[in-house]
């Protein structure tokens, strides 16, 4: 007698089962949150968030609810809140990653990204051209001219809010300029004298 092959659906749902479980509730959904962006699964964020702190529906497995009205969209500022990018290369790799996903632009040119900061009245940087290159060099944008784009990893960085990248920060001295970090080590030797 030949045994039966699993059901695709459900061996995926063991393998993915066994990965998750060892992680704290918070790492489960931020790990459920990349995925579900890398594989563009629209509108089950919120429910599966509701679920997650005991408020949604107690089965462990429902499908999401259709919406029956179409959904308003996402705005710059809106995204900003949620996602809560540190610094200049984040705030540019999030606004590729709203012009992907919300305006459906994949692709821009540098600076097209440029625009993004008055739309969402934030302070542009002092080097916009050096914070573009930092995203390109952790690996998030991809340049190519007007052809640029945002990496998959820049799509996870974002999806993850940024919660991997908060050691990054701390090693480039954020918040700390050099001018700052020299008027403090000069008042130490005045005080030492």
């Amino acid at each position: 007698m030949a045994v039966a092959k699993k059901d695709k659906a459900i061996a995926a749902l063991e393998a993915i089962h066994a990965a998750l479980k060892p992680l704290s509730g918070d790492e489960r959904v931020r790990v459920l949150a990349s995925v579900r962006t890398l594989l563009e699964i629209p509108g089950v964020r919120r429910q599966e968030e509701a679920q997650v702190q005991g408020q949604g529906d107690a089965s462990p497995v429902s499908p999401p609810v259709p919406a029956q009205t179409p959904t308003r969209p996402l705005s710059i500022r809106e995204l900003i809140n949620d996602k809560r990018p540190g610094s200049h290369p984040e705030f540019i790799t999030l606004f590729a990653y709203y012009r992907e996903r919300q305006e459906n632009q994949p692709s821009f040119s540098r600076d097209d990204l440029k625009r993004y900061y008055s739309l969402s009245r934030e302070n542009p940087p002092a080097n916009y051209d050096r914070d573009f290159v930092k995203a390109i060099q952790k690996g998030w944008i991809h340049e190519d001219g007007a052809n640029s784009y945002i990496t998959s990893k820049g799509i996870e960085a974002v999806a993850a809010g940024f919660a991997n990248i908060a050691g990054d920060r701390q090693r480039e001295g954020r918040g700390v300029t050099k001018r700052a970090r020299s008027k403090k080590a000069a008042r130490k030797n005045r005080m030492q004298k």
